[in-house]
């Protein structure tokens, strides 16, 4: 996680706090806590969307008032990466055409690394090709 960037300070500090509380280091872990940590409001309502006794996502919370239109779509990416989780009947609100287009867009990407390591390997630099000549 030494590479991944964080939003701020707050971000980076949440990340740590909860990786620590929740005592499992995973790559599902990681990137549950990582997007959830992107908004200040995400961070401050964490017991609301997860339960660090029975190690679980809380649904429930997706409808609290607390929610905007940008942390639906941090928790609807969060959840995701979780387990796969989209709710029945608004799996379209769980696409990345609808998550994507926010300002947190960049730390989602982050966030995938995350989960998928084994896939989000830094691409080698291509080799200049050699000019044809005609």
């Amino acid at each position: 996680m030494s590479e991944i960037r964080f939003r701020n300070a707050a971000h980076r500090d949440f990340f740590l706090e909860s990786m620590i509380k929740c005592k499992v280091n995973d790559c599902y872990h990681r990137a549950f806590f990582y997007v959830m940590g992107i908004a200040g409001e995400t961070r401050q309502n964490i017991n609301a969307m997860f339960d660090f006794k029975t190690d679980c996502i809380k649904p429930e919370g997706m409808h609290a008032g607390w929610q905007t239109s940008g942390t639906v779509k941090v928790c609807h990416l969060a959840f995701n990466l979780w387990n796969g989780y989209a709710e029945e009947g608004r799996e379209k609100l769980f696409t990345p055409e609808e998550l994507f287009c926010c300002e947190f867009a960049p730390y989602f990407m982050e966030g995938i690394k995350a989960r998928y390591p084994e896939y989000c390997r830094d691409l080698p630099t291509p080799k200049k090709q050699a000019e044809h000549t005609r």
